[in-house]
């Protein structure tokens, strides 16, 4: 290989992390030692600011000059200083309008400030487990749109598979133009604001670490992963990905439960 690689971008669930939500070992140390080389790692995940405190304690992001990239790069911060590089949120207007739209869908849905979670169901199991994941404080409205008063980066909407893909298509329709949506998970509908994603999050990364996309690798391995592994310097797709990520990655590694990112840090880095 004759790039120069300066940063590893990685998505958390199903890329970095396994199905038992750990780092494995090996692929722990060879991210470790590409640290010790200078290279930069990047977590870019849907998650909320708050969701990145074992991955970070255990990669020691703090200590390597680390950065988060939370709500699918709506929200990109300084692992070491905790200083906001770039904030891109959802105007609170356009959101009470979005959840006026979806209302005859009856969905679950779902926004965080950073440290409290508002849903309009804090029973739903995904929302509870939402909440203890990212440890925030649950807190139910019946109709969010009347209690908001903030700008939320993320929407999420929630429910059992068959009935997300029942209404994919419509609220795809209702977002065009004004939100950048992505199925995430079989029960996840993320909502983030036009034109935020984890590719435009890369750029603003590179931009203040002062690298170019080329000199980057990413992993991914859903949907909201394409365009970060598509448009860095070597894009790498999870051996559990999808189909749509796999077909615009460079390389296809091993899965998560398998040390598919050590397979490619080892050997490239």
């Amino acid at each position: 290989m004759t790039q120069t690689i300066k940063l590893i971008a990685l998505d958390c669930d199903g890329t970095l992390i396994n199905d038992e939500r750990k780092i494995t070992p090996r692929t722990k140390e060879a991210l470790m030692k590409a640290q010790q080389q200078g290279i930069r790692l990047a977590l870019v995940s849907g998650r909320p600011r708050t969701g990145f405190w074992y991955e970070s304690a255990e990669l020691e992001l703090a200590k390597h000059h680390g950065i988060l990239a939370a709500y699918n790069g709506g929200l990109i911060i300084d692992a070491e200083t905790q200083e906001v590089m770039h904030e891109q949120p959802i105007d609170k207007e356009a959101v009470k309008q979005f959840f006026r739209d979806i209302e005859p869908f009856n969905l679950v849905h779902v926004i965080d400030n950073g440290s409290q979670l508002f849903s309009n169901n804090i029973d739903n199991e995904y929302v509870v487990r939402e909440s203890t994941a990212h440890q925030m404080e649950l807190i139910h409205h019946d109709r969010l749109m009347d209690a908001l008063d903030f700008s939320p980066a993320k929407i999420i909407l929630i429910d059992q598979p068959e009935r997300l893909d029942a209404v994919e298509e419509d609220i795809f329709r209702l977002c065009e133009g004004r939100l950048a949506p992505a199925r995430t998970a079989p029960f996840f509908i993320e909502i983030t604001l036009n034109g935020v994603n984890k590719s435009t999050a890369l750029d603003h990364i590179c931009e203040a670490a002062g690298i170019h996309k080329s000199e980057c690798m990413s992993f991914g391995d859903n949907m909201n992963d394409i365009e970060m592994v598509k448009d860095a310097g070597i894009g790498v797709a999870m051996g559990n990905a999808r189909v749509e990520v796999k077909a615009v990655a460079d390389i296809v590694t091993a899965s998560n439960n398998v040390d598919g990112i050590a397979d490619v840090v080892e050997q490239y880095i």
